[in-house]
């Protein structure tokens, strides 16, 4: 049986709307209701970068292994793609911060002990949206 997956910039891109208005609502907020938005905010960048790197595994036309896809880790997911020979579209600043931004996924939402800087989730979000600006460019839908 032949598996479809498929994803689009539009889900990358509604992530990305996601991140930006919990930003929004952050900042206005008291530090303790903030502490929890943000944390979505973090979720729903790594999401998007998490998307954008498995849009461009899943059109490479390639022979893929999807258990290996099967993960949040954005370095795994880069290691896996270089390991298949696909050199992919990823911005300097989210392969320099792909550990933190991955700990997002799930620690931003679980960990009451974990707090993410409204700097970091502003300057993640200005570099996803440049990237999901790219790869829109270059063809990817």
């Amino acid at each position: 049986m032949k598996r479809n997956y498929s994803l689009t910039m539009a889900q990358a891109e509604a992530d990305l709307f996601a991140a930006e208005d919990a930003i929004k609502r952050a900042e206005v907020l008291s530090a303790k209701k903030a502490k929890y938005i943000k944390g979505m905010a973090g979720y729903h960048l790594q999401q998007a970068a998490e998307k954008m790197i498995k849009i461009q595994l899943y059109s490479s036309g390639l022979q893929l292994d999807y258990s290996k896809i099967y993960k949040h880790s954005l370095d795994d997911l880069i290691i896996y793609a270089e390991s298949i020979g696909l050199t992919l579209t990823v911005p300097a600043y989210v392969n320099k911060n792909k550990t933190v931004i991955t700990e997002w996924e799930a620690q931003g939402r679980y960990d009451v002990h974990f707090v993410v800087r409204i700097d970091q989730l502003k300057k993640c979000f200005q570099e996803l949206k440049k990237w999901y600006a790219e790869m829109i460019r270059i063809g990817y839908r």
